[in-house]
C-alpha cells in the first residue's frame, strides 16, 4: 500500500458519500455527504453530470490535499442501470439517465414473450425500461451521434473510473443489471444485442473484479490528482457491496433499505428459472463473482417518508416522535392490525411480483376521523406487507434469518413490522454507510472488524394478524392491478 487512508464513493438516488477511512482499523476519519442533483428534459428526469462530478472532485480534492501521500485507493459504488455513451475519441455524446426514467418503455413494450424469455434466460434480467440495454437503444435514437462508429457504455462507477485515470473496465455487479450481460457465460451478449437492432454500434468495457485496480490517478489528467499515485477501483452496485460491507452469508436475505428498498439473496448457483421470471425477481453476480444473486426492489421505500412528511408539513423531531408513539402503542398491544389503513406503496411503480412502472398507489380505509398519525402507521403497516408480497417470492423455506442496513434500522416499528409480517428473525446491522464500508472491504478484502447487531424477533399474535391481513392487501394488490 501507498498510503494508511482509503477513500470510498456511494453515488445514491438523494444523497451521495465521500468517506476517509483508515485502512487498518476501518476507522472513519472524515465525510462528506452531498445531493445527487437531477434536472429535466422533455422526456424525463436526469442524473446531473455535471453537478455531480463538479462536487465529487471537489471534495476528492479536499481529502487528497490534507493528506497528501497518505491515500492508497479510491473505490466507487453507486446505483445501478444508469450510464452515458462515450464516442470513439473518449467523449461523452449523451446524457446520464436516472435509473428509474421510463422514457425507453416503448423497447420493452414492443418485445415478444419469446423475446423477453430469451432476455432472461441470458441475462437473469425481467425486460423492464429501468435496465441499461433500452436506455442504450434510446438514446441512440435520440442523441444527435454518429451511428457510424462504435459507442461504449459506461455505468456511473465506470465513467467515474475513466475520468480519474483514463482507463475504462466495469464489474460484475454492475454489468449484471445492464440486460445485456450472460450471467452463465460470463460475456457480454451479442445476440441481445442484435434484438436491439445495437450490434453493430454498441460495446462494453472488460469486466472485472470488484476491488480490482482500474487504474491509477497519476495516469489521468486532473490536476490536484494526477500527482498521488491513488488506486481506482469499481466496487460495484450499491445493494450488493452493503451486503458486502456487513459480510451477508448464503440463507440470510438482506433487506437493503433507502430511497428505495431491496430484497437480496446470495448462493454459490444461480437462481435462474421460469417460477423466478414468472416474479419478476433479478438474477446477477454478486461482488465476490463466486456468487449469484436473486434481488428486487420495491421502487417505494425510505422516499415515502419524505413524501408525507411533506404531504403533512411534518419537520424531522416530529416525524420521529410519531413514529416512536406509535411503536410503545404497537408494542404495547394498543393498536388493532385489522383497524388500521390498508396501503399499498406504488407511488413509484410496484417490483416483483408484478413489476410495473405504470403502477400507483392504493390507500383504503379512509373515513372523517383519519388522521396524519392513523396514515403513518398505514405506511408502515403497508411497506412491511409489500416487503412480505415480494419476500414469499424467495426461497424462504432455506432462509434463517432476514438483515436490515440502511435508514430503516433508526426506525423500530417498521423493524418490528417486518420481523412479524416475515415471522422470522430480523437482524439489524449497526452500521453507518453499510455500502461505504462495503467498499473499503472490495479493496482490502482480508480486512475485518466487528459489526454490532441487534435482533428483533416475531410477536406469534401480530405474526397471525400480518398473515391475516396479507390476504386482504392481495386481494386489493390484483384489482388494483385490473386499472392498469
Amino acid at each position: 500500500m501507498s498510503g494508511q487512508l482509503a477513500v470510498t464513493i456511494d453515488i445514491g438516488t438523494t444523497n451521495s458519500k465521500v468517506s476517509l477511512f483508515e485502512i487498518t482499523t476501518g476507522k472513519l476519519i472524515d465525510r462528506t455527504t452531498f445531493r445527487t442533483e437531477k434536472k429535466e428534459d422533455n422526456f424525463g428526469e436526469l442524473f446531473d453530470l455535471d453537478s455531480i462530478w463538479t462536487q465529487l472532485l471537489t471534495i476528492l480534492k479536499k481529502f487528497i490535499s490534507k493528506n497528501s501521500g497518505n491515500i492508497d485507493s479510491i473505490s466507487i459504488s453507486s446505483v445501478g442501470e444508469a450510464g452515458v455513451l462515450a464516442d470513439e475519441n473518449g467523449k461523452i455524446v449523451t446524457p446520464l439517465i436516472a435509473w428509474y426514467d421510463k422514457r425507453a418503455i416503448a423497447y420493452i413494450e414492443c418485445l415478444t414473450r419469446k423475446e423477453k424469455m430469451k432476455i432472461y434466460e441470458i441475462t437473469g434480467l425481467p425486460a423492464h425500461p429501468n435496465y441499461s440495454l433500452p436506455k442504450i437503444k434510446w438514446l441512440v435514437e435520440n442523441s444527435k451521434i454518429s451511428k457510424l462508429q462504435k459507442l461504449t457504455w459506461l455505468n456511473i462507477p465506470d465513467l467515474l473510473c475513466y475520468f480519474l485515470t483514463g482507463e475504462i473496465k466495469t464489474e460484475y455487479s454492475m454489468a449484471s443489471r445492464t440486460l445485456c450481460y450472460d450471467i452463465k457465460k460470463r460475456q457480454w451478449s451479442k445476440e441481445i444485442l442484435n434484438l436491439f437492432d445495437l450490434g453493430n454500434i454498441i460495446q462494453f468495457p472488460e469486466v472485472v473484479n470488484s476491488g480490482d485496480i482500474v487504474g491509477y490517478t497519476d495516469c489521468g489528467e486532473l490536476e490536484g490528482l494526477n500527482k498521488e499515485h491513488i488506486s481506482v477501483r469499481i466496487a460495484g452496485h450499491d445493494h450488493m457491496v452493503g451486503a458486502l460491507g456487513i459480510g451477508l452469508k448464503p440463507k440470510e436475505l438482506l433487506n437493503s433499505t433507502g430511497t428505495t428498498e431491496g430484497l437480496l439473496l446470495i448462493s454459490d448457483s444461480n437462481f435462474n428459472d421460469a417460477e423466478h421470471l414468472e416474479n419478476s425477481l433479478s438474477n446477477g453476480i454478486f461482488t465476490n463473482s463466486d456468487y449469484y444473486t436473486l434481488f428486487s426492489s420495491m421502487p417505494t421505500g425510505g422516499n415515502i417518508f419524505a413524501w408525507y412528511r411533506e404531504l403533512f408539513n411534518k419537520d424531522t423531531v416530529v416525524f420521529l416522535e410519531e413514529c416512536e408513539e406509535l411503536y410503545q402503542y404497537y408494542i404495547n398491544n394498543c393498536v388493532r392490525l385489522r383497524n388500521s389503513l390498508l396501503f399499498i406503496p406504488h407511488l413509484n411503480g410496484s417490483g416483483a411480483p408484478f413489476k410495473n412502472s405504470q403502477s400507483k398507489g392504493l390507500l383504503y380505509g379512509l373515513t372523517m376521523e383519519t388522521t396524519s398519525k392513523d396514515i403513518l402507521l398505514g405506511i408502515i403497516l403497508g411497506l412491511s406487507l409489500e416487503m412480505k408480497h415480494m419476500a414469499n417470492c424467495f426461497p424462504l423455506n432455506d432462509i434463517q434469518r432476514l438483515v436490515v442496513i440502511g435508514p430503516a434500522i433508526n426506525n423500530p416499528l417498521w423493524l418490528q413490522m417486518k420481523a412479524d409480517a416475515l415471522n422470522t428473525e430480523l437482524k439489524v446491522v449497526k452500521m453507518d454507510e453499510a455500502v461505504s464500508f462495503g467498499a473499503l472491504k472490495s479493496a482490502y478484502p482480508n480486512f475485518s472488524t466487528e459489526t454490532e447487531y441487534e435482533s428483533f424477533f416475531p410477536n406469534s399474535k401480530r405474526v397471525m394478524e400480518m398473515d391475516s391481513l396479507l390476504e386482504d392487501y392481495i386481494n386489493l394488490y390484483n384489482k388494483k392491478k385490473q386499472l392498469i
